[in-house]
């Protein structure tokens, strides 16, 4: 169960490549030029072979990762298992090609403009810098920075030991965002270790080895997993009662991208116990989440948080099912472009489904088999 993890992973790190812009040669070796082109034929002139390779290897990934959450509850899988899969999932991170995540190339540029150019990127946008390399394979050229202070307080200085080398400024990037992604589950741990001891594997590996989670916050990495951190630590503090961090943390959170804010809130809910305090939290973040949505669509990364915070309280019936089945028809939302190589309204519509059908099947079980949502049932 656990080689056919890894392989799986293994697999996505290759496929990551077929999603290469056409525009962006990352090494001059003849065998990784080779490879780059036998990847790009893959995913841009075979698109029916690559969205299926895609499916089976997210599936694999899903119903592996159910059977070793049940066999963690189960006491049947050790933390060093664990360990030893987060580490494959470093290693895949790290040399993954970004292939959903077209903010990564962002990310760099927005640092680029202070660093390299000593300007402002909250007056100009890449397109400014029309004549720079780097834009060629870039997404988004025509926007200002649309990001919180605290976020660029770290991408410029991943920028500038880059030394305006392109491969060198994403491994930095990558290590960032590795970083954070094992942080995020050593302090899920720790909360859940104060909480609910004998839950605290369980609730890391509910984050650590979700196919979501890998797919958003090591393999196309996005910004929210760092938000993410932050909001944790602050989440640790309030359990550890230290009022002052649990503000820094969450303004810390709220500076790189705003949603998490209204977190400062928590303290003020004391009649309610920790797990109803992240419900809310969960329900809440969603809520405001909507609007958002509804003017753009309804991107994976999205759910970042709110993942870590279902993670607290995986032994939840209710919201540990919701949130694996919105994850499941997230990751595969992509399928419909990977089909089709751009964005018309078929392919809107299409990801809309495959985003809430496993949400609509989950309901409809529960209504069939009129299943009590016991607050302590069994992952």
């Amino acid at each position: 169960m656990i080689a056919v993890y890894c392989v799986s992973l293994l697999l996505l790190l290759v496929y990551s490549y077929s999603q290469i812009d056409l525009n962006l040669t990352l090494l001059q070796s003849a065998w990784f030029l080779n490879f780059q082109k036998s990847m790009i034929q893959l995913g841009y002139y075979n698109r029916q072979v690559s969205a299926t390779i895609y499916t089976l290897i997210i599936l694999t990934l899903f119903l592996v990762y159910f059977r070793i959450l049940r066999n963690i509850n189960n006491q049947k899988i050790s933390a060093l298992n664990v360990a030893s899969l987060v580490l494959i999932i470093c290693f895949v991170g790290l040399f993954s090609y970004p292939a959903f995540s077209y903010d990564f190339f962002n990310y760099l540029f927005d640092g680029r403009i202070l660093t390299k150019y000593g300007q402002n990127p909250y007056l100009f946008k890449p397109l400014d810098f029309s004549p720079d390399t780097w834009l060629r394979f870039m997404r988004w050229t025509h926007r200002t920075y649309p990001y919180g202070p605290v976020w660029l307080m770290f991408t410029a200085p991943l920028s500038y030991i880059g030394f305006d080398k392109f491969i060198l400024t994403v491994v930095n990037f990558k290590i960032m965002f590795v970083a954070a992604y094992v942080a995020n589950g050593f302090i899920i741990k720790k909360i859940v270790d104060k909480i609910a001891p004998t839950k605290s594997l369980l609730a890391a590996a509910f984050y650590l080895l979700s196919p979501l989670v890998v797919l958003e916050s090591v393999i196309s990495p996005h910004l929210d997993s760092v938000m993410t951190t932050f909001m944790l630590l602050g989440i640790w503090s309030l359990v550890l009662k230290k009022r002052f961090y649990f503000v820094v943390n969450i303004l810390l959170s709220a500076g790189i991208k705003f949603i998490t804010v209204i977190l400062l809130l928590l303290p003020a809910f004391r009649n309610l116990d920790f797990t109803k305090k992240i419900k809310l939290s969960i329900l809440v973040l969603f809520i405001i989440l909507v609007p958002i949505i509804a003017q753009r669509e309804f991107y994976p990364w999205y759910i970042l948080p709110m993942f870590g915070l279902v993670s607290l309280i995986c032994q939840d019936y209710l919201f540990s099912r919701l949130m694996l089945s919105l994850s499941v028809g997230l990751s595969l939302s992509y399928v419909p472009f990977l089909l089709v190589g751009s964005y018309p309204n078929e392919v809107q519509i299409a990801k809309a489904v495959l985003t809430f059908l496993p949400v609509l099947l989950f309901l409809i079980y529960l209504v069939a088999r009129r299943t009590p949502l016991q607050k302590n049932s069994k992952i």
